[in-house]
């Protein structure tokens, strides 16, 4: 307990760093304060001024790239046609041999299940074959200014607005062959419809997304990612991928119903929820037939047999076996 409470006094102080590094000390009492002291009940409440707040800063420090994208936005009326080669992106920046079980697990599924789409690997050897990242970008990962998490998610938006196609993070497990209509909409995406207190509402995933080369979103989220990175050696918040999506969202009639059509995911993190339970075929094959994504998780410790000494799904999933389902 007493852990767990230094760990969140860190974590604040962080926060409180963060805020006056980009916005400054009048906005700390909004983004860092109200959030997360005050009476559980108002706290989606408290949550939302945070977001307004950030979002309200933002709005202002790039207008000139909000307003940019928006009216493109509004020109477009015949989207680019998705092809039925279209590439998948996934990353790991060590590379495959140094990919832990459930990740490698996840990796094969995929490759397994994506039929004709040609499979990318982005790693730190590949990434240059595919786009460009400033320079600025590049020292400011090495000097730890960007995590490598953050670092992903521009990667994601670079690689989708060049290329196009399917981006999965690591930790996706593919349990069915991929269908055209993924590769056959301008954007896609998955809406875990789950109880939230984050800016995207669950209304969008970060994790997988998808669409047509030059899609105004990709090309937004990207090009306002080289510009917070040009004069930002903090984050604001953990979540800045998805305030810019919210913002270009709010300023967009186009990609809001590109949003809005985003099919929900009821039960996305099921399979990551039972990793730790007896493996059981039926029960497998019908996580594996209620959807074709599973989102996973590698930082969390599993075990391969219960205390009775059964095999676990998470044991199941690291054997080797071909799991993915015809």
């Amino acid at each position: 307990m007493r852990i767990k409470f230094i760990r969140k006094i860190k974590q604040r102080i962080n926060d409180i760093k963060n805020v006056c590094s980009v916005a400054g000390l009048p906005y700390i009492y909004e983004m860092v304060i109200i959030p997360h002291w005050g009476k559980k009940k108002n706290k989606l409440a408290r949550c939302w001024r945070k977001h307004e707040a950030i979002i309200s800063f933002l709005e202002k420090e790039y207008a000139t790239l909000i307003k940019k994208y928006s009216l493109s936005v509004q020109s477009v009326s015949h989207p680019i046609i998705a092809k039925k080669e279209a590439p998948i992106w996934v990353c790991w920046w060590q590379g495959e041999s140094q990919m832990p079980p459930i990740v490698r697990s996840c990796y094969q599924s995929l490759l397994e299940n994506a039929g004709e789409h040609p499979v990318h690997l982005i790693t730190e050897e590949s990434i240059d074959q595919y786009i460009q990242i400033p320079t600025y970008i590049l020292q400011k990962v090495k000097k730890g200014n960007i995590s490598f998490t953050h670092f992903s998610d521009i990667i994601r938006m670079a690689l989708l607005y060049e290329h196009g196609g399917l981006w999965l993070d690591a930790t996706i497990y593919v349990s069915r062959p991929l269908k055209d209509k993924i590769f056959d909409s301008p954007l896609f995406s998955v809406a875990p419809n789950i109880d939230t207190e984050l800016v995207s509402q669950a209304k969008w995933s970060g994790f997988l997304l998808g669409g047509y080369p030059q899609e105004p979103l990709f090309g937004f989220v990207r090009d306002f990612f080289f510009e917070y990175w040009k004069k930002e050696n903090r984050l604001i918040d953990y979540f800045l991928i998805d305030y810019a999506i919210y913002i270009i969202r709010q300023n967009s009639p186009y990609i809001n119903v590109l949003l809005e059509s985003i099919p929900k995911h009821y039960k996305i993190f099921d399979m990551e929820q039972n990793l730790d339970k007896p493996y059981d075929k039926e029960y497998f094959t019908q996580l594996c037939h209620q959807q074709t994504f599973h989102k996973l998780n590698y930082k969390i410790k599993y075990t391969t047999y219960t205390a009775d000494h059964k095999q676990t799904i998470y044991g199941y999933l690291i054997k080797g076996i071909k799991q993915y389902i015809k």
